[in-house]
């Protein structure tokens, strides 16, 4: 029997990579049907985010990071295909970063809607937005689990 510390490689090896993907790929899909469930009511019409994003772009002309956010807003569900399809292929690092990345601006623009004002018989549905949201918290969930057992270890084998 052997006194050594095991290796980095094998040490990690043994880190259920499960408490990581199972919140973090929920939370991914999460983002995606949030999407897709009503962010805007306008009269009688239920609006997606899509569609809303498409409205505040044509009618508002937003400037600074809500321009920003509304233009990378379109490719949020392939991006969420893309974070898991990484983490499948053994790509954790980039899709750990890449979901952290899509955690923060869906985080950002589902916050942003649900803090909007009513403007006459124009009103936030809350639906899509804190659908996102929650899964914004299991994909923060996942990357903190990721980054502390990450660090933990580190630490342990110095």
């Amino acid at each position: 029997m052997s006194t050594h510390a095991a290796p980095p490689q094998a040490r990690r090896a043994r880190v259920p990579h499960a408490l990581v993907a199972a919140p973090g790929a929920a939370g991914l899909v999460l983002v995606v049907i949030g999407t897709f469930l009503p962010w805007l009511r306008s009269g009688r019409r239920l609006r997606n985010s899509y569609e809303t994003d498409g409205a505040i772009r044509r009618l508002l002309e937003p400037e600074g990071i809500a321009h920003t956010a509304l233009s990378v807003w379109p490719v949020v569900s392939l991006a969420c295909a893309v974070a898991i399809a990484l983490y499948v292929f053994g790509l954790r690092v980039p899709a750990v970063v890449l979901a952290l990345l899509i955690a923060l601006t869906a985080g950002a623009v589902a916050v942003g809607a649900l803090s909007a004002p009513t403007i006459h018989s124009v009103a936030v549905a809350a639906t899509g937005p804190v659908t996102t949201l929650c899964g914004v918290a299991l994909i923060l969930a996942a990357v903190s689990i990721r980054f502390i057992s990450f660090v933990r270890d580190d630490r342990r084998y110095r």
